[in-house]
């Protein structure tokens, strides 16, 4: 049976369908403005269907949260002023800060910021397993002993999970994060797809953009344009982005994978970066990789 979520006093339901439903037990959806989140917890192989569902008010809350320092959060981290931020918008924050690429806006980490929130409230109340993937952004809280498979796409724009990696509490992954071509939100590079394991899915998400944007090469067959002539209200709109690729010379692919491999060892010494997939084309790479089932 497929139990819905409905929070009457903020969506009446002669104004708005529920904005998630149960897809099994342990497993729900929510689909609520810019979030399209689903929700995984379980307790001793229990799952923790009425918890889940629970879990509406925080993302309400979380994007309330945001909505309140959205001006900010859409400017470059060197013209936001010092202690303005609180709370989720300040995490944002330093997750892009601790990337270190001064053309990545706080919103940069948004969805995963968003992910860790739901995680980590599902966790405190006893889950001891949980997954909260929105939109491809995956938070995961394992307590010791527990482990989890986890499927990742190598090309966004194919939609197709084409390896599965099985993570365990002792790796340390709290999150799980793609960027590249064919994604939600627009990037400067050319690569299909860029997975960052990180200790936190807010700092996966922030890295999986910034590495993404590092296999950008100049080329004739790389087409360019300001993102604000595709979106005039996008927080990068004076930058150049990515709008399409043609067919890459082996040189190419090879080049864009050394330069996003370098910068992987970068963020690994830094403590940042755990793990990295990342795939140019018709050639991919692996950084560190947990285990493959």
């Amino acid at each position: 049976m497929r139990r819905q979520i409905i929070n009457r006093d903020r969506l009446p339901a002669d104004q708005a369908p529920p904005p998630g439903r149960v897809l099994e037990d342990g497993k729900v959806y929510i689909d609520y403005g810019p979030v399209s989140m689903v929700i995984m917890a379980d307790k001793d192989g229990s799952p923790l269907t009425d918890l889940c569902c629970q879990a509406f008010d925080i993302v309400d809350e979380g994007l309330r949260e945001i909505t309140a320092s959205l001006d900010l959060l859409r400017l470059y981290p060197g013209r936001i002023p010092s202690r303005f931020l609180t709370g989720l918008p300040a995490k944002m924050l330093e997750a892009v800060l601790a990337a270190e690429e001064p053309t990545l806006t706080p919103m940069a980490a948004v969805a995963g910021a968003m992910s860790d929130l739901v995680a980590d409230w599902l966790f405190a109340r006893g889950a001891d397993r949980v997954s909260v993937n929105n939109g491809g952004d995956v938070a995961l809280r394992l307590a010791p002993g527990q482990k989890l498979n986890l499927g990742v796409l190598s090309s966004l724009a194919s939609g197709q999970v084409d390896l599965v990696v099985a993570i365990k509490a002792e790796d340390g992954v709290g999150g799980v994060a793609t960027s590249g071509l064919g994604g939600r939100s627009f990037t400067r590079g050319i690569a299909q797809g860029v997975s960052v394991f990180s200790s936190r899915c807010v700092l996966a998400d922030a890295l999986a953009t910034h590495l993404a944007n590092t296999t950008y090469v100049p080329s004739p067959r790389v087409l360019t344009a300001k993102a604000g002539a595709l979106d005039p209200q996008s927080d990068i709109r004076d930058l150049e982005i990515v709008a399409a690729v043609d067919r890459l010379t082996r040189r190419e692919e090879r080049q864009a994978l050394a330069q996003v491999k370098q910068e992987a060892y970068r963020q690994m010494r830094k403590g940042n970066l755990l793990a990295m997939i990342a795939r140019v084309q018709d050639q991919t790479i692996q950084v560190n990789m947990p285990a493959a089932k």
